[in-house]
């Protein structure tokens, strides 16, 4: 006895734990519960006032009682389902037993015409995915079914295709059901429960333990499938949090207060990152090597995601670790690229332009590693490629060769560099934003301030993409020489 209390004690529990998963789930089943039996207590009026009218033939002492009991029942439930909101876990147990009781009522008073009426509370629990549910319906409608189909042998209605009269006997019919006919012939009580139940209950049952059998394995099935999307969900939302909390640690390794040096009168910088994904393999920096030189670098990853975003990284460490050192961008891409080279297990490589500016005289000292053309302004025109000679992505080759190239920014002079995320950002055709949409962009707004022209630029491919999804990674940033 201890052993079962204790079993019924842990379903009880399993039952409360798993509530607040099924929440969403039960409150609607509730309410179609209370819908279908506010619609079976209307029936039972009208099962009611039929057999009143004399069109079933039933007494009234046969229909009275489960019509009343029935009605109050579902009355009752239906006010405790709506003060409890429909929120509480075992009210689910109500309403199948209610269903059960009314349901077999029903039958009991119809007994061939109710036939759908015995397997409806076990395919209604299965909607509430508990099999423990649809296996206490399943119970507890075997042994009101059977009390009904022995009361519905004597009492319910007399089917007469089933109905075997003693040789000799006949009867006639002056009008309404023959049921009345038979009875008074006077059959045997015997005969009438033996052929009730063999053929009016009997294919009830085959019936039952059918949609038993699917509701057990729809309620089991289902039950699962919200678990295991529940788990799938928890993964994603814990995946999330983490990708959330990269994008977070990224973006600190980047800089990102602005105005950036608001003492230095020499310059003004603006950048930005737009990550495709949480996380991405663009990045940019810039960094005094000393105080008249300030080092921009602009880089890319190939892929995306984590994996970039690692290597995004490991390659901003050693670029400015290097730089510090050598001060040379053709010597410090080569030994970063002989690095990477030499542990570049993955096959992954980063495009890199790295320039030192000297914010006095405006020498700007430059190495592009396979990256996006710089476009620079001069005072007084538009902004225009510099066609600079590129060489190897970084991590393709060990032995690839760098070299510097120079170019002076003057006194209003604008340096704008990017990924390539920005020319070949794509529209719904698939057409490409472009070299030449950049610039129109640029030139639009090039008497504004870093800020407002990156701000622009980023407005303009925004609004030529639309709705079409971003693939890659878009970093820009301006410098203008004071």
């Amino acid at each position: 006895m201890s052993t079962k209390f204790k079993g019924i004690k842990k379903g009880i529990k399993s039952e409360v734990s798993a509530y607040d998963l099924f929440y969403d789930n039960e409150i609607a089943a509730n309410r179609l519960g209370e819908t279908v039996l506010l619609t079976s207590g209307a029936f039972l009026i009208l099962v009611f006032i039929l057999t009143v009218s004399g069109v079933f033939p039933l007494s009234l002492k046969t229909i009275l009682p489960p019509t009343i009991y029935g009605v109050i029942a579902i009355v009752i439930l239906v006010f405790i389902s709506r003060k409890a909101e429909r929120k509480t876990w075992w009210l689910k147990y109500l309403i199948v037993s209610c269903m059960v009781l009314v349901y077999a009522g029903l039958d009991m008073m119809l007994t061939h015409k109710a036939t759908i009426m015995m397997v409806l509370p076990a395919v209604f629990s299965s909607r509430y995915y508990s099999k423990r549910l649809t296996d206490f319906t399943i119970v507890l409608s075997t042994v009101a079914f059977l009390i009904s189909a022995y009361l519905g042998a004597e009492k319910g209605m007399i089917d007469l295709n089933i109905v075997t009269m003693p040789e000799g006997v006949t009867f006639t019919s002056t009008g309404g059901f023959l049921g009345t006919a038979v009875k008074n012939a006077n059959p045997s009580l015997e005969m009438l429960r033996k052929n009730t139940l063999l053929y009016a209950y009997l294919p009830k049952w085959m019936m039952f333990f059918i949609a038993a059998i699917i509701s057990r394995n729809i309620a089991r099935t289902g039950r699962n499938m919200v678990i295991n999307q529940h788990e799938k969900d928890k993964k994603t939302q814990a995946m999330k949090t983490e990708l959330d909390l990269a994008s977070k640690i990224q973006l600190s390794f980047l800089p990102n207060t602005f105005p950036a040096y608001p003492d230095r009168e020499e310059f003004d910088i603006y950048a930005s990152m737009h990550a495709a994904k949480e996380v991405g393999g663009d990045f940019f920096d810039f960094f005094f090597i000393d105080k008249d030189h300030l080092a921009l670098v602009v880089a890319d990853v190939s892929g995306k995601g984590i994996p970039a975003a690692l290597y995004m990284m490991g390659s901003k460490i050693l670029i400015k670790v290097q730089l510090m050192n050598l001060r040379d961008p053709a010597k410090v891409l080569s030994r970063i690229n002989k690095i990477i080279c030499s542990q570049n297990h993955e096959q992954m490589f980063v495009t890199i332009w790295l320039g030192v500016l000297d914010v006095n005289s405006g020498k700007v000292i430059a190495c592009n590693a396979g990256h996006e053309y710089p476009i620079l302004m001069k005072k007084g025109h538009d902004f225009e490629l510099i066609k600079d000679s590129h060489g190897l992505v970084i991590g393709g080759l060990n032995t690839s060769a760098y070299e510097n190239y120079e170019f002076v920014m003057e006194t209003g002079d604008k340096l704008f560099l990017y990924t390539d995320g920005l020319p070949e950002a794509c529209d719904l055709n698939n057409k490409m934003f472009g070299f030449e949409g950049t610039l129109k962009a640029l030139n639009e707004f090039k008497d504004g301030s870093p800020e407002q022209i990156l701000n622009g630029v980023n407005v303009r491919m925004k609004e030529y993409v639309g709705d079409a999804e971003c693939f890659d990674d878009v970093t820009m940033l301006c410098i203008e020489k004071k």
